[in-house]
């Protein structure tokens, strides 16, 4: 569930304009999500793939692996100060996460007399998961092992009083046994070195919000770049790419349509492939939420499906992801 839930999930609640205070009422708030999701993945990369392949594999993207899985999300936030401009939180982020994944985050929160808004936060399980200990093995069985990592994030929103907002934030990440291009393909030991996956990230987003009364509605342009440098010279890439979102609200119904694209240039040749990778990543989401259920106002409807696709001059690294999730969400 960590790839694209919260691109979607949190653009819906994302689509108001900011109120003049971060809250209401002083105090505790925040919300919690039961869901379950069918999700299909065909990446080679993924944990759910066989573990042993052979070496035309490697020349071929991963076959489709359906999942069905149930969810837990939720959000806490305590506001306080005089104006309501002070804000500790906890949980999954209500507004657009670094790299579209689920992640826990905890962090400070205060809104200036401009209206800006000043985000600092960690991410310690954003970048961490499972991972192949060597994810290129052939005739060998590939093992699970652990990718670690944390990520330290500073966001600006409503800067100056405008509708312009700034996202950054800087990580790093190791995999604990890491055995890449050890097993089955001969490659020598400086050739190793280049598939090392341990690295450092860095992010930077900037978005401007178009809210157009007349529709309920938002539209929201952004461009980010990303720049991924391991000790793996071959997986060293920056990638540049935009995102447009428009939000709506009709009633008690709320939708939210993103449309993405990237493009990812690696800095060095691969030593399996022989080849300098190049991707391209398109992603569609459509998310929407239905409130006051039976006339319950901190009960809503969720459900989002979404679509994300990369395409590569290396077709190991080809690959597709579907979701379909429905849910409920209460808010205290």
């Amino acid at each position: 569930m960590k790839t694209i839930y919260p691109v979607l999930f949190c653009s819906v609640f994302a689509a108001a304009p900011a109120l003049a205070a971060l809250a209401p009422e002083p105090g505790f708030s925040g919300n919690v999500t039961v869901l379950t999701a069918v999700t299909s993945n065909t990446s080679n990369l993924h944990i759910d793939q066989d573990k042993t392949q052979s070496v035309g594999d490697l020349n071929s993207k991963g076959s489709g692996e359906v999942s069905v899985t149930p969810g837990l999300l939720g959000s806490l936030q305590y506001t306080f100060g005089d104006d309501l401009n002070k804000q500790l939180f906890m949980g999954t982020s209500r507004d657009d996460i670094v790299t579209g994944s689920l992640a826990f985050e905890i962090g400070y929160r205060q809104q200036f007399a401009s209206g800006m808004v000043f985000d600092i936060s960690a991410l310690p399980t954003l970048i961490s998961g499972e991972v192949w200990d060597d994810p290129y093995a052939v005739d060998e069985a590939r093992n699970k092992t652990d990718l670690t990592g944390n990520v330290i994030r500073m966001q600006l929103s409503q800067i100056a009083g405008s509708n312009f907002s700034v996202d950054m934030a800087a990580g790093e990440s190791d995999v604990d046994e890491e055995r890449s291009g050890t097993k089955g393909l001969d490659l020598s030991p400086e050739e190793q070195v280049h598939l090392t996956r341990e690295r450092n990230y860095f992010y930077l987003k900037t978005g401007y919000r178009y809210f157009l009364p007349e529709q309920q509605a938002i539209l929201q342009p952004s461009l980010h770049v990303t720049s991924s440098r391991p000790k793996g010279e071959a997986l060293s890439f920056v990638s540049y790419g935009g995102e447009l979102s428009y939000a709506r609200k009709i009633e008690r119904h709320a939708f939210v349509l993103t449309a993405s694209a990237a493009l990812r240039d690696y800095d060095a040749q691969n030593p399996v492939f022989s080849q300098t990778r190049k991707d391209k990543d398109y992603g569609l989401f459509l998310a929407y939420e239905y409130t006051d259920i039976l006339g319950y106002q901190d009960w809503a409807l969720v459900s989002f499906v979404g679509a994300k696709t990369t395409q590569s001059n290396i077709d190991y690294y080809t690959s597709e992801q579907y979701v379909v999730s429905v849910g409920l969400d209460y808010k205290f």
